[in-house]
């Protein structure tokens, strides 16, 4: 019996990246207004891009148990276990409906709240397919990328906090810093898969460096640490921070990516946005 790995569209592998690794991806809805798309399927980031410079605002839908069923389904009757990994439970019924739908199968399927977003499930997707690779079963899989066995971190900029306003996944209180007082501020996503203050700053620049350095704080230096950079419409900035984090660890990491974060993300980040997030085994 062999181990799949499932992911929702949140996560920032590209559909490349996991049809090449065999890693399945149950797709977000972006809507449009009227339209309701698959991410991935029915919308490219091409054209959610222009949508979104012509001045659309959308918003979007997690994948439904019945989505999540209909995969299951599929790999299991097909003879495998399922680790799948969501969204933050905080920030989507993503991890919900993936529960929901993971209880029919009598145990051969396991659900992972990845506590944030983008590069954290791309992170733990890898490492699960890493563990499953090595021998492990779906169990011991779950058990090892489970956040809570783990260092990891999960930190984020925005150029423009409105975006995280309007989709309500950010404190009034938080919005209202970053608007009225005309200051940059550092998110992070807590023990719990909430979004937080981590710091704050005059400058994006500043702000960028921060990013860095609360990172570092949450994983120390360990040899071992795998880093994700994710950034919209930012690569000039996600490459700078790269260029500070290995700098600022003292060696590579283990394994980095940088990245486009995935457009569910997009949709509520707005451009420029980055995000660093690592996990230690």
């Amino acid at each position: 019996m062999g181990v799949r790995v499932v992911t929702d569209s949140g996560c920032d592998l590209t559909r490349e990246e996991c049809t090449r690794a065999g890693i399945e991806v149950v797709p977000i809805t972006i809507i449009f207004g009227p339209e309701r798309l698959r991410d991935g399927i029915e919308i490219d980031k091409d054209t959610f891009t222009r949508r979104m410079a012509a001045g659309e605002m959308p918003t979007t839908e997690p994948p439904s148990i019945q989505d999540f069923h209909a995969v299951f389904e599929r790999l299991v009757k097909g003879g495998n276990e399922v680790v799948a990994v969501t969204l933050s439970s905080k920030l989507s019924k993503s991890y919900e409906n993936a529960k929901n739908a993971a209880a029919g199968f009598g145990g051969a399927v396991h659900v992972i709240d990845s506590l944030g977003a983008a590069g954290a499930e791309s992170l733990l997707a890898l490492y699960a397919l890493e563990c499953a690779k090595a021998g492990d079963g779906a169990a011991e899989v779950a058990r090892r990328i489970d956040p809570h066995n783990l260092t990891h971190a999960n930190f984020f900029a925005v150029h423009d906090i409105n975006h995280l306003g309007r989709s309500g996944r950010l404190p009034r209180a938080l919005v209202a810093l970053g608007s009225m007082l005309n200051v940059s501020l550092v998110l992070k996503m807590n023990e719990s898969g909430e979004v937080g203050l981590a710091g704050q700053s005059r400058s994006f620049d500043k702000t960028c460096e921060l990013l860095v350095d609360s990172v570092l704080r949450a994983i120390g230096h360990a040899p071992n640490c795998r880093v994700a950079i994710s950034h919209v419409e930012a690569p000039g900035t996600a490459a700078e921070l790269a260029k500070m984090i290995e700098a600022k660890l003292g060696h590579p990491p283990r394994a980095e990516r940088v990245s486009d974060s995935p457009l569910t993300i997009a949709t509520h980040m707005g451009p420029g946005a980055v995000g660093i997030f690592a996990i230690v085994p």
